[in-house]
């Protein structure tokens, strides 16, 4: 039987995904996501080594909350040099770009003889960290079926997840086998240079070019093969190509020098009530994560336990490879639900169950003093971490990336990303920046209770403004948020909010 070549027949539809496809699909993304793994060991090793290094450089409370700050400000540089980069030279430049800067800051901050060494080794790994929060979704959104985006893309949260535990388990052993040597910290942070060597084995030799970066920079024969590569038939191909030449047509392709993102940006801002609405929606979205105030909650976790009269590290180090294996069991159930359940019901739980449990932790820390030293303080303060961690990872950790990763249509969607990831790092370090000085005024309570307030509003902004987008392919999203801008009636937008097929059904989909 002759193959249907319409698009509606494409890898996109939920049920039509072809296992060769999604196989395929499954090994870039893993590729991809080893950025990701690099990310969550550095803070995972952060986590543990932060107390450790402040006692063996003799730093001040303020330093050390500099270098907390620092990967994030730089972070905020990546996030634009990410733009700069993917958009003349592809997608795999900046993979091996974030890659070479995660190496050489690990090994820095490792050999680091002075608190500025160790400033510029973690000012790198920011860089890095910067261009990987932007890239690794933007790769996977572009090469992943519709009908599975969900779930690929949510491998970037599931690894960080696996990075963050790896440096938990690795920071374990070392403290176990040399728990008097002072200078242990370095070995955890140092290995931290492995896994982005194997990112760039990965980029050199197993992962191909975005098809969807060489289409709208008119390589389309080149995008065509990737695409083939990746198991689609040819029907299916061409009409991704022709979906991508029509969407190209219709918006030029963006300035990717410096000067060309800066005004790239703000002509974003004064554009279209339509395209205003994707960037609210994508910027938005990925500042009511950091909102949750994650970042600082975990940085400060041993300084926490340790508040309650939690003495010994290897419990304290054990609870952290506890979580780890927790958020990633949570974040495969994730998974499988927002390609399901659906993208906007469990972010929108998830934002309101963590500040929930962020305002539990201020009660319990209220009565820590009294009850410091005690089993019947200690055990629900960490039950109640447990529970953070299972509310945040089933919705805001993996949604803050995928919801933007393919919400914004091609033309913009590297500058775009890039801003939402700036936006990112500027409330981490606003978060991050202010958590000491915050605990330091107000109390393990007040502190507690300031990122159940803040998560709250972050909460409440996706309850309002986050739509349904599960089962929609990129090129459908413009017109999906142009149908949503012209619902006139509050009872118009709630129903297209929540409708996954309110811009005109299966028809016209492609990969």
């Amino acid at each position: 039987m002759e193959e249907d070549d319409s698009p509606s027949r494409g890898v996109d539809d939920p049920n039509g995904v072809d296992r060769e496809v999604e196989r395929r699909v499954n090994t870039l993304a893993l590729c991809a996501c080893l950025n990701s793994v690099a990310l969550g060991y550095q803070i995972g090793a952060v986590a543990v080594a932060n107390a450790l290094l402040k006692d063996n450089l003799h730093l001040s409370n303020r330093e050390l909350t500099v270098y907390e700050t620092m990967i994030n400000v730089w972070a905020i540089g990546g996030a634009v040099l990410a733009s700069v980069i993917a958009e003349p030279l592809g997608r795999r430049s900046t993979f091996l770009t974030s890659a070479t800067c995660f190496i050489a800051g690990s090994l820095v901050q490792a050999f680091a003889s002075s608190y500025g060494w160790l400033l510029f080794g973690v000012s790198l790994v920011g860089l890095a960290v910067g261009l990987g929060l932007a890239i690794d979704p933007i790769y996977i959104a572009e090469i992943s079926p519709a009908g599975r985006r969900g779930y690929f893309v949510t491998f970037s949260e599931l690894t960080i997840a696996v990075g963050q535990t790896l440096g938990f388990v690795v920071a374990l052993v070392i403290s176990l086998i040399w728990p008097s040597w002072a200078g242990n910290w370095r070995v955890m942070i140092g290995l931290g240079a492995i896994v982005p060597g194997a990112l760039v084995v990965a980029v050199v030799f197993v992962m191909p070019e975005s098809p969807r970066w060489l289409a709208i920079h008119g390589r389309e024969a080149e995008a065509r093969s990737v695409l083939l590569d990746l198991g689609h038939s040819e029907p299916r191909a061409d009409a991704t190509l022709r979906a991508i030449a029509a969407e190209k047509s219709a918006a030029p392709l963006e300035d990717a020098t410096l000067w060309g993102f800066l005004s790239g940006v703000a002509q974003l801002v004064r554009s279209s009530p339509t395209v205003r609405h994707i960037l609210l929606v994508g910027i938005g979205t990925a500042v009511a994560q950091q909102m949750s105030g994650t970042d600082a909650i975990f940085y400060n976790y041993v300084a926490s336990l340790r508040a309650i009269g939690v003495g010994k590290n290897w419990k304290i180090y054990a609870t952290l490879v506890a979580f780890g294996v927790l958020k990633i069991s949570v974040a495969l159930i994730s998974m499988r639900l927002l390609d399901t359940v659906g993208r906007r019901p469990l972010l929108v739980f998830s934002g309101f169950a963590t500040s929930a449990t962020a305002f539990a932790l201020a009660v319990a820390f209220a009565f820590a003093t009294d009850a410091k030293g005690h089993a019947r303080i200690q055990v629900p303060v960490v039950a109640l971490y447990f529970i953070y961690v299972a509310s945040f990872e089933i919705g805001l950790g993996p949604g803050c990336w995928l919801i933007p990763s393919e919400i914004f249509y091609n033309s913009i969607r590297m500058r775009a990303m890039s801003l939402a990831t700036f936006a990112n790092r500027c409330a981490t370090v606003g978060v991050v920046g202010t958590a000491i000085p915050i605990r330091e005024a107000w109390s393990w309570s007040g502190y507690f209770a300031w990122f159940g307030s803040t998560c709250l509003v972050g909460a409440t902004f996706l309850a309002v403004y986050l739509p349904e987008t599960k089962g929609k392919s990129l090129e459908e999203m413009y017109a999906y948020f142009a149908s949503l801008s012209k619902a006139t009636s509050r009872t118009d937008l709630a129903s297209a909010m929540l409708e996954p097929s309110a811009s005109g059904g299966r028809g016209g989909k492609v990969v």
